[in-house]
Order: structure tokens, then sequence, then C-alpha cells
């Protein structure tokens, strides 16, 4: 054979051979693709490796390398995905992947607790160029983990490194700026927060830092303000008036003897929530408060709890009881009781010391009732009790005889299946007491007994007065006996007056209630807001009172001008049996509202506290 023809078949081989190998990478990425797509990970890096494993010198290695380190991080092997990269970066320096590569070897890294090199990976990807998700993934881990993970002194280490990428050294630099001034280092935070609106002019941060430089500023000045959000004028106008009275004659008590000067902002929200945001957004902006006092009703709380989320700004609300509304943010806090709060002590009032472990709940179809309907709930389930019903009723109604009438059915088919259990159990077997679990009477079916007196273990109604003194005689009517629940809207001298023995030996779940008990602190307030203002005070006056007292005595101590948002919450966290005008305070530490609610008991015509 001519020795031409035989180069020309060799040539068609290696041509052939090369065409075969191409199709081979190629068929194995896409099922790898497709495999990591349905994210099916395990199946991804297997079809991977046992590729790479003969082909590994193979161009097709520049895609399939990447694709293995994306699945061996779903999977959680970092340390092999990690080896990987250091290889693919000697032998690929080029890669358009490497910016993406870049990016999972700083979370790799982040897994090893090695921060400062993750920051350095993380800059390198951002110096490739990646696309916009990845820039803010890079940037929202930056973040979190200098806020979460990073104590003061490593921070501040790393944001004296200048090896970073501009948009990592921004969030290093801010983070290590807000921890100094959370820890009160007033010339520190007020130094280095110069530094960086110099060099970062357009940062996200800048507003934020120019606040703390505002704020270090009239801290030397040696001034505190604290601003009032309170309806002055408007149907509720009454309220807001007596709520400032009494943050007044805080303020007078407490800065007669202060070695820093106090001034406050008062700004009219009108009971309208709109309003509340605008006056909000000018204590931030204009006034630069550290505290405010306020708002006085739920739904402007709610309104100024979320404007303040992530603000250096303490909020304490005298009055408002919706839940929830302190768990907005960590710095908010709840004077008043809230609902849920007093439904969970009746319960667990009852069940601890009553013995009760059975309730049913007869509630209006509205949000106070719902609210304290499911803090008793849940209360008296995780104790292991037993809700037999809950009955719901419309605002407005004055004959409940439906609800009566579906309650005793339900209660009388509860008790004679419990009767024929028990019988069963004794050894008895009769016709009329045993029923059966797959053949028993429906309710649709059943008749009650009109004779029989039912009995409830509680009986729990969350209710206003006037619903109150109609459910308790009508109760008496339709012969069902059990121990009266109440809540707050028991609270009323009209209970006593027209619900007579029918809500005697009641007991209710409720806000401390000042004039009760002769307690020395209600009185001496009483005595000073009457010499003033000419006329008693109420509860009310007497929350914008302890309210304030408490922000100003955390001020105090945190040092005064010097203290930081944080400082005063850590303080009012801690707060624990204190002894208020308008009774005591005690916030839950996680919850941050105020659980001293007291116990009532209705006897010899009058409220009498039992806890």
């Amino acid at each position: 054979m001519p020795i031409y023809r035989l180069k020309w078949i060799f040539f068609v081989l290696i041509c052939f051979t090369a065409v075969f190998a191409y199709d081979e990478s190629a068929d194995v990425l896409r099922k790898a693709e497709n495999q990591y797509k349905a994210n099916r990970f395990d199946s991804t890096i297997i079809i991977l490796r046992t590729y790479l494993k003969n082909h590994g010198e193979d161009k097709a290695s520049l895609e399939m390398v990447p694709l293995l380190m994306e699945a061996l991080m779903r999977k959680g092997d970092f340390r092999f995905s990690r080896r990987l990269f250091q290889i693919y970066i000697k032998r690929y320096p080029e890669s358009s992947f490497l910016p993406r590569l870049w990016y999972l070897e700083g979370v790799a890294i982040v897994k090893e607790r090695e921060y400062g090199n993750s920051f350095s990976a993380f800059s390198n990807s951002l110096k490739g160029g990646v696309s916009y998700s990845i820039d803010s993934l890079i940037r929202s881990n930056v973040q979190r983990l200098c806020e979460k993970t990073l104590t003061a002194d490593e921070c501040a280490a790393l944001a004296s490194r200048n090896d970073f990428h501009p948009r990592v050294e921004e969030i290093v630099r801010y983070c290590d700026l807000s921890k100094i001034n959370q820890a009160g280092r007033l010339y520190g935070a007020k130094q280095k927060a110069a530094d960086y609106i110099k060099k970062f002019s357009r940062s996200q941060y800048s507003s934020i830092v120019k606040d703390m430089l505002d704020r270090a500023d009239k801290q030397q000045r040696g001034f505190v303000e604290i601003g009032v959000l309170a309806p002055l004028s408007g149907m509720d106008a009454e309220i807001g008036r007596q709520i400032v009275q009494g943050i007044q004659l805080a303020i007078d008590k407490f800065g007669a003897s202060s070695d820093f000067r106090i001034k406050t902002v008062m700004c009219d929200t009108r009971g309208n929530m709109l309003e509340t945001g605008r006056k909000v957004q000018e204590l931030i902006n204009e006034h630069k408060v550290s505290v405010i006092i306020g708002p006085v009703l739920s739904q402007d709380a709610i309104v100024a709890a979320s404007m303040l989320v992530g603000k250096e700004i303490v909020m304490i609300t005298p009055t408002a009881t919706d839940d929830g509304i302190a768990s907005l943010g960590p710095n908010i806090f709840q004077m008043n009781v809230p609902l849920g709060i007093l439904g969970a002590r009746m319960a667990k009032y009852a069940m601890d010391n009553c013995m009760i472990r059975d309730f049913v709940i007869f509630s209006p179809a509205n949000e106070y009732g719902a609210a304290l309907s499911k803090g008793f709930e849940d209360e008296a389930e995780k104790k292991g009790a037993e809700i037999i019903d809950a009955v719901s009723y419309e605002e407005g109604t004055h004959d409940f005889r439906d609800q009566f009438e579906k309650l005793r059915l339900k209660l009388n088919i509860r008790k004679q299946q419990r009767t024929a259990i028990e019988k069963s159990l004794e050894g008895e077997s009769t016709d009329d007491a045993k029923i059966k679990k797959n053949n028993y009477k429906t309710e649709k079916h059943y008749t009650a007994p009109e004779d029989t007196t039912l009995q409830i273990g509680g009986l729990f109604i969350p209710a206003e007065s006037e619903d109150v003194i109609q459910i308790a005689s009508q109760l008496l009517f339709h012969r069902i006996h059990a121990q009266l629940l109440g809540s707050s809207g028991w609270y009323n001298p009209k209970i006593i007056a027209e619900g007579k023995e029918n809500v005697a030996n009641a007991l209710i779940s409720t806000n401390y209630q000042p004039g009760v008990e002769s307690d020395r602190e209600w009185i001496d307030f009483r005595n000073v807001y009457k010499a003033r203002y000419s006329v008693d005070p109420d509860r009310i006056a007497a929350l914008g009172y302890d309210a304030t007292m408490l922000a100003l005595q955390s001020i105090k101590d945190k040092g005064g001008d010097r203290a930081t948002a944080a400082q005063i919450a850590q303080v009012l966290t801690s707060v624990k049996n204190y002894k208020g005008a308008s009774g005591p305070v005690s916030f839950d530490p996680v919850l941050r509202v105020n659980r001293e609610a007291a116990i009532m008991k209705i006897k010899d015509k009058q409220f009498i506290r039992v806890q």
C-alpha cells in the first residue's frame, strides 16, 4: 500500500477519534446539567467525577469542573470544592467562570470560619465582574457576617485592611462604625463617621452615618431629645392630653435632679395613621431623637414601630394593647399588657389556682375577642387542658339562645359519652348506657334533655360589660353552671351594679388598676397631678408618666447624653417588678412587653385583687 494512503487513513482515524471524544464530553455535560437542574446533585457529582477521572486533561473540564463545584457546594462538601478550585485556577487563570467560582470559594471559606479570607474571595469575585444577583448575595453575606458573627475587634481588624473591593470595604467599615457607636465610644464613632462620609459619599449607608454623626454632636452638647407621639386633636384628643400631662410630670421630676438636659418634641398624630407616619419621619430625619414615647393607639403604634425597624431609636408605647407590636423591632416596648397575654394569664390562673381543666370560650366576633381568645386557648392547650367549644357571636347580639342551645347540645353529648365510657369500664353493659363508636346519634338528630344543669369547669367571656351582663343572666336561664372568667372589659362598675349575683365570684384578667389598693406610687402621682392640673388622673396619665420615667432612668444608667438606643433598650429589657404609678412593670426579655397582668375577683360587690 502506498505510503501516502497510509498517512491519509491515519489522519482520518485521528479526526474520527477527536469528534467522538468531543461528542462524548458534550453528552456527559448535558446529562450532568439536566441532573443539576432537577436538583439531583448526587447524580450530577457521579456523572462528572466518573468522566473527569479518566479525562481530567480534556478541555471539557473547563466547563465540567465549575458545575461539579456547584453540585459539591449544594451537598455541603466544601473542602473538596475548595481543592478543585485551587487546581482549576492554576489551569484556567483566564476562565470566564472564575468570578462565579470566587464567590463559591468565599462561601466555602465562611464555613471554615476564615472570615478575612472569605472577604478576599468575595472581593476577587466582584473584581472579575459578576451578575447583579451574585453582587447582591456577596453584599448581603458580608453585612450579615459583620453584624451577626464578627466581634467588634474582628470587625475593626478587617476595616483596617485596604485590599478589599470597594463594595466590600464600604460594608465592613460601616459595620465597624456601627459597633463602635453602639458601644458608646463617642469620639471614635465621630472620627470614623467623618472619614466614612468623605470616602463613601454615595454609600447606601451615608444617611445613617450622618445621623450617627449628628447624634454624636448633640450628645456632646449635653442634652437628650425625646419625641412624643400622641393625638392632641381629633376624637382621641382627651387620651392624648392625659398622656402628655403624665409625660410632662415625669420630665419635670427627673430633670430637677438630672445631669443632662431633656428636650421634648411634641407631635400631634391626630389619631390618624397617615399623620403618624409623617410625624415619625419628622422625628427620624429632622429631630434625630433617641427615644419616642408613644404612639397611644394600637394602629398608630404599628405604623411607628414598622418605620423604626433598623433605626437607632427606642420606642415605648404606653397604652397600645395589640399583640405583636413590640416584635416588630428590638427597640420597641409595650407598657400596657397586650390582649393575648391577658388571655393567657387568665387561663394560667384558672388552671394553677382553681384546678380547672376544661373550658368553653364565649367571645364576640371582633379583634378584641379574637386576641384574648387566642391567648387563652394557646395557654390552655399548652398546659394540657380541654377546650370543649369556642362559641362566637356578632357584636350587638342581645339574645344568645341559639349559642346556648348549641352549647347545651354539645355538653349533653359529652356528658353522656363520658358516662357510657365510665360504665363500660366498670363492667356494665346496658343498651341505655352503652354508646358505640360508629353508631352514635349525631348532633343533627339528637335532642338534649331540658331539665338538667350542665357543668363546665370554666367559661371564658372576653367581652365588654354590656355583653357580659346579658350573657351571665342568660347562662343561668339555660342551666349551665361554670366558673366565670373574664377580661379587662369586665372592669366596670356597671358589671357589679347590673350583673348582681350572676357575676358573683367571677375572675377577670386585666391590667393593673391603680386605686384598688393604697399603693404609695399611685397616691404620690395622683397628688402631684391634681395639684398641677386640678383634676384626678386615671391610669392613662400614669402610663405616660411611667413610660417616661423608665426611659429617662435607662438613659441615665447608660451615661446620660452618651447613651445609645441599643444601650437604652438593654436596660429596659431587664426591667423587673418596677413599681410605677400605673402599677408594676416587668418587661419580657424576649417579647419586650409588660407581663404584669392582675387577676381580680368580684366579691362583696367589689373588685378584689387576688394576684
